[in-house]
C-alpha cells in the first residue's frame, strides 16, 4: 500500500509492512484530480475505462475527470446511474445490471466517481467482471473506500458480497469540502462508532481470549483522536475539520484492509444500523445513510455503556439470568421483533450466538463474573453520553433515532437484540448473558425521551 500526500497535508504513521495485503496507491490533497491520468499511467491500467457516477457526483467531479482523462489519452465512457427521483440510488440489481450492460465496448478498468453506494456497485462489478477499478471520492462519508467487501441489496434484503479494492484512491479535498454537510456528518458518525467497537473488542479479549491486533487497535485509536480533537473545526466545516474526517476514515479503512476483517471498526453499533436498514427495506420505507445510522446508534450504546459500568455484579441472579437466556420460546419472541421472521430464520442457520447451549451460557457467565473488574478497567477511554450530545448539538444534527426515520418500536427491540446479528462478542451480548439487557435499554430510552 502506497501513500502520497500532495501539498504535505497528511501523514499516517504506524503501518507495518507485514500488515499490507495488497497495493493501493492513495492520493490525498488539494486540486489533485487533474493528476489522475498520471496516477493511472503509473499503474499501467490501460487506455479505456468506464466511469460510474450519478448525476450529482458527475457534476461534482465526473465532468472534470472525463476531460482530464481525455487530455491524458485515456478513452472514457460514462455509466450515469439511473435517477430514481425521490429515492436514493442503491447498490442493487438495477444498478449492477446497468453497469454490467455498460461494459461494452470492453474497458480496461472502471472508475467509481462517488462515495459509498457508487463504490460498492463498482467494486462488486469489478470483482465479477475481473476488471481493476480506481476510486475518485466525492465525499468524506465512509471508511470503506479501500474495502474488499461490497454491501449490496438483493431482493430488498441487505447482503454482503466479495469485491475488489481499488488500485488507486484519489481524494481531492477541493471536491470533498463541497460535498453536502449530511455526508460529512455521516463520515463522522461512521468513525465515532469505533469507540463502541474498540470497547467491545477489549472486553472480548478479556472474557474469551479473542486476539487483539495491536496495530489495528492503535490505528483506530488514532482515528478517534483525529475526530475528538477537531470537533469545532468539523462543525465549522474548516479545512482542518475536513482533514480530520478524511484521516479518520482512511485510518479506519486501512485497518479493515490490512487485517482482512472488520473487528476493529464495527460492533453492535454497526449491527443495529444494518438491522435498521434491513427492516426499513423490507417495509419499503426510506432509511438513513449508513454513517448517520451508526452515529445515532452509537449515542444509545454510549448511554447503555454508562449503565453497564454501574452494574453491581454481585447482585446478578445467575439462575434467573440463565432461565431468561435459555428460554428459547421467549428469547425467539424478542428476537423476531428485532429481526423479523424471515431475517431471523436466515440468521439462525449461521449464527452460533442464536443457538447457545447451557454449557455455553455457563462458560460466558463465569468468565464475565471472574473478569468483571478487568472489564471495567479497560473502559475508561469511552466518551460520556453528555459529550456525545454536545458534539451532535454543535453539528445541528438530531440524536434521536425517530428523527432520522427509525420507528420507536423498532428501536426498542433492536437495542437489546442487535448483538445477535452476527457472531461478534460485544457488551450487549454480555448484558444478555447477565439478564440485564432489556432493563438497561429501557433506561437509556427513558433518558432519550427526557431529551425531547
Amino acid at each position: 500500500m502506497n501513500y502520497y500526500y500532495e501539498n504535505d497535508m497528511f501523514r499516517i504513521e504506524g503501518i507495518s509492512k507485514e500488515h499490507t495485503i495488497s497495493d493501493i496507491d492513495i492520493y490525498i490533497g488539494k486540486g489533485i484530480l487533474r493528476n489522475t491520468s498520471g496516477y493511472i499511467q503509473k499503474r499501467n491500467l490501460g487506455k479505456k475505462c468506464l466511469i460510474v457516477a450519478d448525476k450529482n457526483t458527475y457534476r461534482a467531479a465526473g465532468t472534470e475527470l472525463a476531460e482530464v482523462l481525455r487530455q491524458g489519452g485515456i478513452l472514457a465512457d460514462v455509466c450515469l446511474l439511473y435517477d430514481r427521483e425521490d429515492e436514493r440510488i442503491e447498490a442493487d440489481e438495477l444498478s449492477v445490471g446497468q453497469v454490467m450492460m455498460s461494459l461494452e465496448p470492453e474497458p480496461d478498468f472502471l472508475i467509481a466517481c462517488g462515495s459509498g453506494v457508487i463504490n460498492d456497485i463498482t467494486r462488486f462489478v469489478s470483482f465479477i467482471a475481473n476488471k481493476p477499478f480506481i476510486s475518485v471520492g466525492t465525499a468524506a462519508s465512509m471508511d470503506g473506500y479501500t474495502s474488499v467487501t461490497a454491501p449490496m441489496i438483493f431482493d430488498r434484503k441487505k447482503i454482503h458480497r466479495h469485491g475488489n479494492a481499488p488500485k488507486i484512491l484519489v481524494l481531492d479535498t477541493e471536491i470533498l469540502k463541497n460535498a453536502p454537510n449530511e455526508l460529512t456528518i455521516a463520515g463522522f458518525g461512521d468513525v465515532y462508532g469505533k469507540f463502541i467497537a474498540k470497547a467491545d473488542w477489549l472486553i472480548s479479549n478479556i472474557t474469551t481470549g479473542e486476539k487483539i491486533d495491536e496495530q489495528a487497535l492503535d490505528l483506530i485509536t488514532q482515528a478517534l483522536g483525529k475526530l475528538t480533537g477537531n470537533v469545532d473545526e468539523i462543525a465549522n466545516a474548516t479545512d482542518e475539520g475536513l482533514k480530520a474526517i478524511i484521516e479518520g476514515l482512511i485510518l479506519a479503512g486501512i485497518t479493515i484492509f490490512t487485517t482482512g476483517q472488520t473487528r476493529a471498526v464495527a460492533s453492535v453499533e454497526h449491527n443495529q444500523g444494518h438491522v435498521w436498514e434491513t427492516r426499513m427495506l423490507e417495509a419499503g420505507r426510506p432509511y438513513p445513510l449508513h454513517g448517520t445510522a451508526v452515529g445515532c446508534s452509537t449515542g444509545y450504546y454510549l448511554r447503555m455503556y454508562e449503565y453497564f459500568k454501574k452494574t453491581d455484579i454481585s447482585r446478578i441472579d445467575r439462575g434467573k439470568a440463565k432461565q431468561r437466556f435459555l428460554n428459547r420460546d421467549a428469547f425467539r419472541e424478542r428476537a423476531v421483533k428485532c429481526f423479523g421472521e424471515s431475517f431471523l430464520s436466515a440468521l439462525e442457520k449461521t449464527n452460533k450466538c442464536l443457538n447457545l447451549t447451557e454449557e455455553d451460557f455457563d462458560y460466558h457467565y463465569d468468565s464475565i463474573v471472574k473478569n468483571w473488574d478487568r472489564i471495567l478497567n479497560v473502559l475508561d477511554f469511552l466518551p460520556g453520553w453528555e459529550e456525545y450530545k454536545k458534539i451532535y448539538k454543535k453539528f445541528g444534527h438530531p440524536i434521536h433515532a425517530e428523527k432520522i426515520g427509525i420507528p420507536s418500536d423498532l428501536l426498542r427491540y433492536t437495542l437489546p437484540c442487535s448483538t445477535f446479528y452476527r457472531d461478534r462478542y460485544d457488551f450487549v451480548f454480555v448484558m444478555n448473558i447477565l439478564g440485564i439487557a432489556d432493563d438497561i435499554a429501557e433506561k437509556a430510552l427513558e433518558d432519550y425521551r427526557r431529551e425531547e
